[in-house]
């Protein structure tokens, strides 16, 4: 727990009994359900251990298949900033705004809408795994919407509802967004002077990230259907989609940020992906929409932070990230993000991209974000309070359906009836962490002891050391001195 900051150590029991709410693991772990979500009545089909009404299959079938057939809505790309807006910016010296053009084709999108909302209309009945097809025809519905929006200001409210805001609170607690980001920054945040320091490493650049990243995908089994190019129009360091991972040209890369991305663009977007288009009733969960980002995005993270990829440097950056979406809900402009991060001493690109993360589909005058940053921290306090809570329960088939497609947390419970009346198959493709059973179980119940652990004692025990440390500074420079300590990473 964290001794000082009981609103966040509450925040962690609310999350995991939210968790144990969502997933009832001990109904799971027995098999025991209390209710039935997928009602069978006269006229039902046996599907495996548990029957199926025979009209929730058919609207399954037909609302499942239309949602596949459509073209999936490519709302990052469609509110990406093209690469010319950056190269003017720097041109013009840092101290215009950016001109951005949203080429958004807003008839067409009105007509997409307009055949979601028939389709949504067509469902009929009260089945949760009816709710749960409605839920993921709304998530298109929203998603059109959201972009049909861009460059205005109800671009950032329809943002704000879907992934929420830096002072969204977590389950109706009074800890917000930032809150979580604060804390992090202030954990991370390191005091002292160290002799000891990690040896400097040659950045791979990109050439040799699209090497690394092609071997491990080609070495892969089974093997993930993934190219990796590289693609000088982009602004970000890396783009992933589902079937191609594209790298900046110019771009370098720290060993632990491939890393990371393998972990996080590979292993888990590009994965999660594949397993939904590979479902035969249920191919649409190959894209799950805004209403799943909070969720994937936290088991990307997750999936970083458990495979120790995640370095200072990245957790103060998505910490950042959400201080940003903040600064912009409150009316700073582009210039005013660039101009803090530039202060801060992050590099000119690297301010450009956060800044302009949180200002692409809105208004770079300030006061309508983009808001999707301020979900990733929440999303990773989520996925790792569902897993400490399911994972008691050894819920091994249950912990599987996260990556069985693009989903939320709180479709897991529709999707174990599903899986278990033979509608949902088992993912094809598991991350590192999942495969590796063995060693994710032992884990988490360790640290599931560890929750309930005050540090505050152990804290007071070692506060001589502590105040050492705090107090120290370099040996001088002067003969027969020691070298001098090198200050950590902040």
């Amino acid at each position: 727990m964290y001794p000082g900051c009981e609103e966040l150590n509450n925040l962690l029991g609310v999350a995991t009994a939210h968790g144990r709410s969502q997933q009832s693991p001990r109904a799971l772990a027995s098999r025991e359900r209390p209710r039935r979500l997928l009602p069978a009545p006269r006229g039902s089909r046996e599907h495996g251990a548990m029957s199926i009404d025979r009209a929730v299959l058919e609207q399954l079938d037909r609302v499942g298949a239309r949602l596949s057939e459509g073209k999936a809505l490519r709302l990052l790309e469609d509110i990406a900033w093209p690469r010319e807006v950056e190269e003017r910016f720097f041109a013009a010296g840092e101290d215009r705004l950016p001109e951005v053009e949203h080429r958004v084709d807003r008839d067409g999108l009105a007509r997409r809408v307009a055949e979601l909302r028939e389709l949504l209309g067509s469902i009929d009945g009260d089945a949760p795994a009816l709710d749960w097809l409605r839920d993921n025809v709304r998530a298109q519905i929203q998603a059109a919407e959201l972009l049909e929006a861009a460059g205005t200001r109800e671009f950032a409210e329809r943002s704000r509802a879907l992934y929420g805001g830096a002072r969204s609170r977590f389950f109706g607690g009074e800890v917000r967004n930032i809150d979580l980001a604060e804390h992090l920054t202030a954990r991370l945040r390191v005091h002292g002077w160290d002799e000891a320091s990690d040896p400097d490493e040659e950045p791979l650049d990109a050439g040799a990230l699209r090497d690394l990243l092609a071997a491990r995908v080609a070495a892969r089994t089974p093997r993930l259907d993934i190219e990796i190019v590289l693609d000088p129009r982009i602004t970000a360091k890396v783009v992933a989609g589902m079937s191609r991972v594209r790298v900046r040209p110019e771009a370098t890369f720290a060993s632990w940020e491939a890393e990371g991305l393998w972990h996080h663009e590979v292993e888990t977007h590009a994965l999660t992906a594949h397993n939904g288009a590979a479902q035969p009733r249920c191919a649409f969960l190959r894209s799950g929409g805004p209403r799943t980002t909070r969720t994937q995005e936290g088991l990307a993270i997750f999936a970083e932070l458990y495979s120790r990829s995640l370095s200072i440097g990245r957790l103060t950056r998505l910490a950042e990230r959400v201080r940003l979406v903040d600064m912009a809900e409150q009316g700073a402009s582009f210039l005013d993000l660039y101009r803090y991060l530039r202060e801060r001493g992050a590099g000119r690109r690297d301010a450009y991209f956060d800044a302009q993360r949180v200002c692409r589909g809105g208004l770079v005058e300030g006061g309508a974000p983009f808001t999707k940053d301020a979900c990733y921290l929440a999303g990773l306090l989520e996925v790792y309070a569902f897993l400490a809570a399911v994972l008691r329960g050894g819920l091994r088939d249950e912990v599987e359906l996260l990556v069985c497609g693009r989903i939320a947390l709180d479709d897991i419970a529709v999707l174990a009836e599903l899986r278990a009346a033979g509608v949902l198959e088992r993912p094809r493709y598991l991350p590192g962490w999942l495969r590796a059973w063995q060693t994710l179980l032992p884990y988490f119940a360790f640290t599931s002891f560890m929750d309930g652990i005050d540090l505050g004692p152990v804290q007071r025990h070692f506060q001589e050391l502590l105040r050492v440390a705090a107090e120290a500074r370099p040996v001088g420079d002067g003969e027969g001195s020691k070298r001098r300590g090198r200050p950590r990473e902040r």
